[in-house]
């Protein structure tokens, strides 16, 4: 894990103090449902981020190259933090996170194509469309392909 900043001041979602750093090393090594839940609900909380979401990328981004089993899940995070790290309301990615956090987004693509081939599932492929849309400068076709069938349907109305 990327170890030259101070990770003991990013904080989550809420403004607190959060290291995300055990919840990756649960991911890693084999405890993902726990590691991607603690992830989900201290760096993101309805649009709100925290500054350990933008540490959190270049983490699963680096994971998911080193050609672990595509976990959706990896994919939807990494999407919902580059799609709500533009609002206003979320704080800047701190300096010594920026070089990291943009080589990653650009990085994402080379795995999210690899995994896209043999994706199948509705949750998997949305995720792995949206952070390949997000990593391609297409944010509302990112936010969009993470919406649901039922969510599509209902914003097109019937065709």
């Amino acid at each position: 894990m990327n170890e030259t900043g101070d990770w003991s001041r990013l904080t989550d979602a809420y403004g607190d103090t959060y290291d995300p750093r055990p919840a990756l090393a649960a991911i890693a090594h084999g405890n993902a449902a726990e590691g991607f839940d603690e992830l989900w609900q201290r760096a993101h909380h309805q649009g709100d981020l925290g500054t350990a979401a933008y540490a959190i990328v270049p983490e699963l981004v680096r994971w998911m190259a080193d050609g672990v089993e595509p976990d959706w899940r990896a994919y939807a995070l990494i999407a919902t933090i580059e799609e709500r790290r533009k609002a206003e309301r979320n704080p800047a990615i701190p300096e010594w996170l920026a070089r990291a956090y943009e080589t990653a987004m650009r990085e994402v693509v080379q795995p999210a194509l690899t995994h896209l081939r043999s994706a199948d599932g509705d949750a998997e492929v949305r995720s792995l469309l949206a952070v390949l849309a997000h990593a391609k400068g297409q944010p509302t076709i990112g936010a969009i392909a993470l919406w649901t069938e039922d969510e599509r349907s209902e914003a097109l109305g019937e065709l």
